[in-house]
C-alpha cells in the first residue's frame, strides 16, 4: 500500500511538471554561486497574474537542494506558480546564511512578479523538516532587518509572506532536547550545532535568534503547521508548543497532527487535502480560519 502510494505521488507530481513551464537556475543573488539560485515553475496558461507557492528544502541543512520540490509542484494544479529555493548549507556557511538567503529570494521573487505574471500580494512559503524551519522564520520574522541581510539587488524589497506551511520544522533550538528526542540536538556535531557553529547550550542567543518560537507576534502571516506525534527527529511537542505561542499571540495558526505519523513519514491525503484547503482560504480568500484537529498516520 505504501509503495502504491508512493507511485501514485510520483506520478502525480511528473503530470504536474509536464503541465508546467520550467525556468531554472535564476540566480537571486547575482553572484553566480550555484546554492544561490531558484527554479521557477509557471502554469502553461496565465490569464491573469497567479499566487506563487515558495518551497524550501530540507536536509538538516547540510544537504538537499532546489530539485526537491515534488509536494508544492504536486499542490499547484495550473493555480500556482511554484519556486524552489536553494540555500546555502552549513558545509559552506553557518548561521544566518540561511536565512538571508531565503529573503533574498524572496525579494527576488517579489520584485520579479509582474515580469512572470505572478500576484507580488499573494506569496505563501512552505518548506519541511530544515525547510519547516526557515519558512517559519519568514512568517516570523517579515521585514526585520537583523534577519533580512544585504544579499542580491532588491535589499530594501519587503520580506513579508502571506502565510506560512510548516511540515515539521524545528522552531526552538534551545529545547529540542528536553523534550523527548533520541537524537542529541544539543551536541556540536548535531545539525542544529553544525548550523549554529558549537554547542547548542554554549551558544543560547544565537540559538534564541534562529527559533521562530522567541520571534512570534500578533503580526506573524497564518500557519499551518503539520507534526506527526512518533517523530524522532524533530519532536512533536515543538509544532504544539509553538501553535499554542501563536494561538497566544492572535496569529491564525492551525495544527495538524498526524497521530503516529513519523518525521514525514505517515502523512496521507489528508494531509494534503488540509495544505490545498489552507492555501485556498489564505491566497484566494476563502473564509474561514481553519481548526486544530488529529488525523491518523496514512489517512
Amino acid at each position: 500500500m505504501v509503495r502504491w502510494l508512493v507511485v501514485l505521488c510520483n506520478v502525480m507530481v511528473s503530470e504536474a511538471i509536464a503541465e508546467m513551464k520550467k525556468v531554472a537556475d535564476l540566480d537571486y543573488v547575482g553572484n553566480g554561486n550555484p546554492r544561490q539560485m531558484l527554479d521557477l515553475y509557471l502554469p502553461e496558461k496565465i490569464d491573469e497574474p497567479v499566487p506563487v507557492v515558495i518551497w524550501i528544502h530540507g536536509g538538516a541543512w547540510r544537504q538537499g537542494s532546489k530539485k526537491n520540490a515534488g509536494k508544492a509542484l504536486g499542490m499547484a494544479e495550473g493555480k500556482y506558480a511554484v519556486v524552489s529555493v536553494g540555500y546555502r548549507l552549513t558545509q559552506e556557511a553557518q548561521w544566518p546564511a540561511q536565512i538571508h538567503d531565503c529573503k533574498a529570494a524572496l525579494r527576488f521573487v517579489r520584485a520579479n512578479a509582474g515580469r512572470y505574471g505572478i500576484d507580488a500580494d499573494k506569496i505563501a512559503v512552505w518548506g519541511s523538516s530544515a525547510g519547516g524551519h526557515l519558512v517559519c522564520l519568514l512568517g516570523t520574522t517579515q521585514n526585520d532587518e537583523t534577519l533580512d541581510g544585504k544579499l542580491g539587488p532588491h535589499v530594501g524589497a519587503k520580506t513579508s509572506v502571506n502565510c506560512v506551511v510548516n511540515f515539521f520544522g524545528p522552531t526552538d533550538f534551545v529545547k529540542m532536547d528536553s523534550q523527548g528526542s533520541p537524537m542529541n540536538h544539543n551536541a556540536a556535531s548535531s545539525p542544529e550545532g553544525q548550523l549554529l557553529g558549537g554547542v547548542v547550550s554554549e551558544l543560547t542567543q544565537k540559538a534564541k535568534e534562529a527559533s521562530a518560537h522567541y520571534h512570534v507576534s500578533k503580526d506573524d502571516a497564518p500557519i499551518l503547521t503539520v507534526h506527526g506525534t512518533k517523530d524522532r527527529l524533530v519532536p512533536y511537542a515543538q509544532g504544539k508548543a509553538f501553535d499554542e505561542a501563536l494561538d497566544k499571540a492572535g496569529v491564525s495558526s492551525v495544527l495538524l497532527t498526524v497521530e503516529g505519523g513519523g518525521h514525514g513519514n505517515g502523512f496521507g491525503p489528508s494531509v494534503a487535502e488540509a495544505v490545498k484547503i489552507f492555501l485556498k482560504r489564505q491566497l484566494f480568500g476563502k473564509e474561514g480560519k481553519g481548526k486544530d484537529r488529529t488525523v491518523k498516520a496514512g489517512q
